[in-house]
C-alpha cells in the first residue's frame, strides 16, 4: 500500500490506554486475544461488553442509555469491527473524541470500489479484485470513515 495519507486511520496502542477520570466502556470483539484480555484487566473497573454475546446490542443501548455526559468508549477488535461500532456509537450520541480503537488482527480489511459501488473484505495489502464487477483494483491508503473502507481504484486502466 502507498504511504500513509491524512485520511489513513490510525489506532491506538494498548500501552497508551490508560482509564484516568470519567466512565469508561469497553468494547471488545472477541475476549480470547492477548489483547483483549490485557485491556480487560486494564479496565476490569469499568463496564465490559463482548460483542460475541447474544445480548450484546441490548448490553450496549442500556450501557448508553444509562451513561453521563463524558463516557468514554474503548473498542477493540479488527478494522472492520472498530468503525462498525465507531459508526454505532456517534449515532448513538457519542463524540469521536470519546472514542478510542484498538487495532488487532490488521490482516482485515474493507475495500469500496469506486466503479460499482460495492465494498467487500479483503487480507490483500495493495491489489484484488472486485468481488462484484470484476475490476482489478489497487487499493488506495485513502480511508473513507464514513464507510470504513480504503479505496478501491482501477489497478490498470489501459
Amino acid at each position: 500500500m502507498q504511504d500513509a495519507m491524512l485520511s489513513t486511520p490510525s489506532y491506538r496502542q494498548i500501552q497508551e490506554l490508560q482509564p484516568v477520570h470519567g466512565q469508561y466502556l469497553l468494547i471488545l470483539q472477541h475476549d480470547h486475544s492477548p489483547e483483549a484480555q490485557h485491556l480487560a484487566d486494564q479496565f476490569a473497573a469499568c463496564s465490559i461488553l463482548l460483542a460475541s454475546s447474544g445480548t450484546f446490542s441490548d448490553e450496549l443501548k442500556d450501557q448508553l442509555q444509562q451513561a453521563h455526559a463524558g463516557l468514554h468508549a474503548v473498542v477493540c477488535g479488527d478494522e472492520i469491527f472498530l468503525w462498525q461500532m465507531a459508526q454505532n456509537l456517534v449515532a448513538q450520541g457519542l463524540m469521536q473524541d470519546e472514542i478510542e480503537l484498538v487495532q488487532i488482527q490488521p490482516e482485515l480489511k474493507k475495500v469500496y470500489c469506486v466503479h460499482c459501488g460495492e465494498t467487500q473484505t479483503t487480507t490483500a495489502e495493495e491489489f484484488c479484485s472486485c468481488e462484484h464487477c470484476g475490476v482489478y483494483l489497487l487499493i488506495r491508503s485513502h480511508f473513507s470513515q464514513r464507510l470504513g473502507a480504503y479505496m478501491g481504484v482501477c489497478a490498470n486502466p489501459d
